[in-house]
């Protein structure tokens, strides 16, 4: 049994510096989705970044809780390990709500915004020009449902125009634009987001899966603590070794009592010479 202890004891200690790099991934993930959902604004719903800011600081308390599990497996004490293994719990609880929250957001975002495209799309040509520029070429569209929504302006901005059937692309401002994209924004936006939401899940269900194993792993370890410090009191109390005195307080902890059961061996007499 022993053995068992201390092998979970090392598992532990190699889980929580899996725990800390899996909290880092978990903050950069989130971190590059809330960047992407960032430059897809105009056309997303307020609070869109809501399920990746939570994993985000999800994944910095997930950091956190590592580096204070290092030091916790060095002390080796039974209610240290239930406490950490509560916390892991509870963060795990909060990531499954994190990624039933983005499953939500991907169901709702199609009937987000429809009767707004209007007021959306005047802030297209005027705050949020420099946005719809980048959004524009990245995603290879024009406008909300196409080019004919620039109808109401003079002209078409060069973001619409496709540079990729010209032989040199570079000469793109010096020259007429001879191709626009034909497909508005509107659908690839939609279609981003929702893959978007979708990764957020499955990172948040991966860092729960993590966070589950840590749990089971403490309970185990804490589990073989009390039965380690139970099976060492009875020995000592069958082998007839000296029992503890008793005290007014009480020992707070299984690793109290043990130290307190330690039999120091008698000292041998000096002989004269």
């Amino acid at each position: 049994m022993a053995r068992t202890v201390i092998c979970l004891r090392y598992f532990l200690l190699a889980y929580v510096i899996l725990l800390g790099i899996s909290g880092i991934i978990v903050c950069v993930g989130s971190g590059v989705f809330i960047y992407q959902l960032k430059e897809y604004s105009p056309l997303t719903p307020e609070g869109v970044c809501g399920p990746a800011i939570l994993l985000l600081v999800a994944g910095l308390v997930t950091c956190l809780i590592g580096w204070c599990g290092w030091h916790v497996m060095e002390l080796t004490r039974r209610i240290q390990i239930i406490c950490f293994s509560l916390t892991l719990a509870a963060l795990a609880t909060v990531e499954s709500g994190t990624g039933i929250w983005a499953l939500i957001k991907h169901e709702e975002i199609d009937t987000l915004r429809t009767a707004a495209l209007e007021t959306i799309f005047a802030q297209a040509i005027t705050d949020e020009k420099a946005i719809w520029d980048r959004m524009q070429i990245r995603l290879q569209c024009c406008g909300i449902d196409g080019p004919s929504d620039y109808r109401v302006t003079d002209s078409v901005p060069w973001s619409c125009c496709d540079t990729t059937s010209q032989s040199d692309p570079t000469t793109t401002a010096a020259a007429a634009c001879t191709k626009m994209y034909s497909r508005g924004c509107l659908h690839p936006v939609t279609n981003r987001t929702k893959s978007i939401f979708l990764h957020i899940f499955l990172l948040a269900l991966c860092s729960v899966l993590v966070q589950v194993c840590g749990v089971i792993s403490a309970c185990f370890f804490a589990r073989g603590i009390k039965e380690g410090a139970e099976r060492r009191r009875q020995e000592i109390l069958q082998n007839g070794q000296p029992t503890v005195t008793a005290k007014t307080n009480q020992p707070s902890s299984d690793t109290e009592i043990d130290s307190r059961l330690v039999f120091k061996p008698p000292r041998p007499s000096r002989t004269k010479t």
